[in-house]
């Protein structure tokens, strides 16, 4: 067992430093260059030096550490690939001035609209979509039974459509 250490230990203050500059140019960084060169002999040393011939255990480093920097230029190549993907989907798109003034203009109608709408049915309806609350916790708000709640939101839904329709197309026209 010492013998094989005394020859690990020989092989690798033969071709530690070599092996890193190697896979610094592959990779062209250090970090990971160190990282791989240590993987490298961290696999011949599993494999046991004493398998392998002095001289073909250089080669072998070499070539292990060779398709490790090729495995990681891939993972870094996809990793960089659908990091651009993600980055292109959650990119904030810059609205156009007239896109700004359509949307505005949008708000102000939903606005107006809700405006004229019964108190009860707002409330019901505005509970529902921003506050995201059942129709039992409507119902406790409110002090109403749930199946008023419920056609007071169908009410206001049904109205705001048909408001928004008729805006729509006078708009059109």
């Amino acid at each position: 067992m010492a013998r094989e250490d005394e020859e690990f230990t020989m092989i690798f203050n033969e071709c530690y430093a070599n092996l890193c500059r190697f896979v610094e140019c592959l990779l062209g960084g250090h970090g990971a260059a160190q990282d791989i060169a240590q993987e490298s002999f961290l696999r011949l040393y599993r494999l046991a030096p004493e398998n392998l011939p002095h001289a073909e255990a250089r080669f072998w480093l070499y070539r292990v550490a060779r398709n490790l920097a090729l495995n990681e230029i891939n993972k870094r190549q996809t990793r960089n690939r659908l990091f651009g993907k993600i980055a292109e989907v959650f990119r904030l798109r810059p609205a156009s001035p007239e896109e700004s003034c359509e949307q505005s203009e949008r708000q102000q109608i939903v606005l107006d609209l809700l405006g004229s709408l019964p108190e009860q049915q707002r409330a019901a309806l505005l509970l529902r979509e921003q506050e995201e609350m059942s129709y039992r916790e409507i119902a406790q708000v409110l002090n109403v039974t749930e199946s008023k709640v419920k056609v007071d939101i169908f009410r206001a839904r049904s109205a705001l459509r048909a408001r928004w329709n008729k805006r729509s197309k006078a708009l059109t026209k």
